[in-house]
């Protein structure tokens, strides 16, 4: 009898034992505001108009997600995330209807060596404007990922020089920090029977952290349906933490080797911390266009941030691009199609995440 019980006793605390050492977190984020630009193309008369309206996912994209860790033992660990996007302002899918369409992998992390993952997710290029971009460091979000790369017609360049493309059916490597270095590499299998490079994409970074500096460089090169030429994409990011202010800094290239039409982006800015409450923040970007009948473009942002707890936060701020060479979408390429080289927008929104 006593065996008995000393054997239920074990399996007992063995079982309570894996339940600790495993976890699903269900996390989410709402972002909704009101937003008015200066111009918008009227579809009835191909005229020019003020638009106001509500538009979410402005400053981070509205989301819903799960991820999940199990501990293997000997430093292994199996992790998981799927993540669903959505339109908070009508309810609509995002990401053309996709379920999971932001993110969906699983993977095997060690204490040692790194991580391997596969799946839908982000390339590389995704760290340089993670870290050290207007986008993402404020709730400048989308009215910072404004200038557009694919400004020709019909030049198959690419939007997301900041936020790095999502890449399916994809394998990624990413190590662990070693004296401040770190790096990763990522393969995504384009899945076409005769034809290995045809859809495929390569990226690959290298990070360096030390104290208030981060540095990083990003590669990304993306094939075409056929297999005949690339999207390519470099880019390195970098910032510094001087007291209050984080000083940031990303340049990025994309080239499509096909038609050799390239887009140089530049971006400097600050995010200031007035206050336990109150985060400032403005940049400069640039963008220099090798594409012929298509010029530069440039934009101001800046972004006040009130932090009403840990979890929620209200944001204003303002954009203004200056597009002569594409007039589609100067200040968000979000259907807001402009008549003009010029746009502005300023936005009130609040941001809720759980």
């Amino acid at each position: 009898m006593k065996k008995k019980l000393l054997v239920a006793a074990t399996l007992t605390a063995c079982t309570a034992m894996a339940h600790a050492q495993s976890s699903v977190t269900v996390y989410g984020l709402i972002d909704l505001g009101l937003t008015y630009y200066s111009s918008a193309r009227t579809t009835a008369t191909g005229g020019n108009s003020s638009l106001l309206r509500m538009d979410s996912g402005i400053a981070q994209g509205s989301r819903i997600g799960f991820k999940g860790t199990e501990d293997l033992g000997g430093g292994l660990s199996a992790f998981f995330t799927i993540e669903n996007g959505f339109n908070a302002d009508d309810g609509s899918m995002g990401q053309g209807g996709l379920l999971f369409g932001r993110q969906s992998f699983v993977g095997i992390n060690s204490k040692s060596w790194g991580s391997v993952s596969m799946g839908r997710q982000y390339d590389f290029m995704a760290n340089l404007g993670g870290q050290y971009a207007m986008g993402a460091l404020s709730p400048a979000g989308s009215f910072a990922w404004g200038l557009h790369a694919d400004a020709a017609n019909g030049a198959a360049l690419n939007n997301h020089i900041y936020a790095g493309d999502r890449t399916n059916n994809s394998i990624k490597y990413a190590s662990n920090k070693m004296g401040g270095f770190s790096f990763g590499a990522m393969y995504g299998f384009g899945e076409v029977a005769g034809n290995n490079t045809a859809g495929r994409t390569l990226s690959a970074t290298g990070q360096y952290d030390t104290g208030a500096f981060s540095g990083a460089m990003s590669y990304t090169d993306i094939k075409d349906a056929t297999g005949s030429f690339s999207t390519r994409m470099y880019g390195a990011g970098a910032s510094y933490q001087l007291g209050a202010f984080k000083l940031f800094g990303v340049a990025t290239q994309v080239k499509n080797t096909n038609t050799s039409a390239k887009a140089t982006t530049y971006e400097l800015g600050t995010v200031y911390a007035l206050s336990a409450m109150w985060d400032l923040s403005a940049a400069y970007q640039f963008q220099k266009r090798t594409i012929a009948g298509v010029g530069n473009a440039q934009a101001v942002i800046a972004m006040a941030d009130y932090k009403i707890s840990k979890r929620t936060d209200l944001y204003v701020g303002a954009v203004y691009d200056r597009d002569k060479g594409y007039r589609a979408y100067p200040v968000f390429g979000g259907g807001i199609q402009s008549a003009t080289g010029n746009q502005s927008a300023v936005r009130m929104g609040i941001r809720h995440r759980f």
